[in-house]
């Protein structure tokens, strides 16, 4: 009888131990950069739920005294934060006791595919992952890469997922955060997806995802609408953006805990293109009429924004009036403004 006793303990001792283990990831666990407001007991839920899940399991068993509403929210921040978990559909259910339904009993997922489908995605996707850092796991060199590889759209549910943006190239701006998450954690960078909205040059709101990412600090990402297609190009208007500047077109949802966030790696900051004054955009079309490289500009005052904007021609006129004939900027040309971020980019037309 004692050893069974001692034998009994023991069990007791170690299936908690088990239970609390952090999620066994595909990449450094201190790379996962949460946002999701959750409560101890909701994040431990994250923690239980992450294999269960992962191994595919039809029906998980939820610890006694299991909140309906803390199922949810670890559901909501699993599905958020894990981009390898693409095959679990945002539909799930959750059974309770009638007389009880504050208390979940278990929770059913539903996949999206086979067990074996998600294995096999999932190898591919690392692979890809892989294949892009090994090539240059420089930070921007990553979201660029992101942005070549993708496209915005598709019409299936998964072009929600980080597979979607890396496999099939066509992905929402879900899919580019989750793609962007997956591929900075593997390379070590702590990076997390903000789940909010976003208000278009048109002015209408609507659901958005976009990266916070820890490079010289906190610092905000969007992949998607640095992808300008119609544009042909990069913009980097939303790589490195500090809590200020990204909230101008972005917000945050409500269950949504974002550090403060600095512009130490703003693309803009760090290529010399803060324009502080005339003289800053004297320069910058200095460099396009020279060389051809394009005009990409914050401008950091809004009079100055507003200025520039509203006469490019007159701007080019004074500036070629100042200029040595050597300097001049002629031909013909376009630009695109965003008045949210005051970013001009002024490229030369053929």
């Amino acid at each position: 009888m004692k050893r069974f006793a001692l034998l009994l303990v023991m069990i007791l001792l170690v299936c908690p131990a088990a239970a609390l283990a952090v999620p066994d990831t595909p990449y450094a666990q201190e790379t996962v950069l949460s946002v999701a407001v959750l409560t101890e007991t909701q994040s431990a839920l994250v923690d239980s739920l992450y294999g269960p899940l992962m191994q595919h399991e039809a029906s998980i068993t939820l610890p006694e005294r299991t909140l309906y509403d803390d199922v949810v929210a670890a559901m909501t921040a699993l599905l958020q934060d894990y981009p390898e978990m693409f095959h679990v559909h945002r539909n799930y259910s959750i059974s309770y006791e009638r007389s009880k339904p504050e208390y979940a009993l278990t929770l059913t997922p539903q996949y999206r595919m086979t067990a074996a489908e998600a294995a096999l995605l999932r190898q591919q996707m690392y692979i890809r992952a892989g294949q892009i850092i090994a090539a240059d796991a420089d930070p921007l060199a990553l979201h660029d890469a992101l942005c070549l590889a993708a496209l915005y759209g598709g019409d299936t549910e998964m072009r929600h997922t980080a597979p979607a943006a890396l496999l099939d190239g066509l992905a929402t701006c879900e899919g580019y955060a989750q793609a962007l998450s997956l591929l900075y954690r593997m390379a070590g960078i702590p990076c997390g997806v903000v789940i909010g909205t976003a208000s278009s040059s048109h002015g209408e709101t609507e659901n958005h995802a976009w990266n916070i990412a820890l490079l010289e600090g906190y610092t905000l990402i969007d992949a998607t609408w640095n992808d300008q297609n119609a544009l042909g190009c990069i913009t980097h208007w939303y790589y490195g953006l500090s809590t200020t500047q990204m909230a101008q077109d972005h917000t945050a949802g409500e269950n949504q805990q974002v550090p403060d966030c600095i512009d130490a790696s703003n693309w803009h900051r760090t290529q010399g293109l803060y324009v502080l004054d005339i003289a800053d955009a004297y320069n910058a079309l200095r460099l396009l009429a020279t060389t051809g490289e394009a005009a990409n500009l914050r401008i950091l005052d809004k009079d100055l924004y507003e200025q520039m904007s509203s006469d490019i021609g007159g701007l080019i006129d004074v500036y070629n009036a100042s200029c040595p004939v050597s300097e001049a900027f002629y031909g013909a040309y376009s630009y695109t403004l965003n008045d949210a971020q005051q970013c001009i980019l002024l490229t030369r037309s053929e």
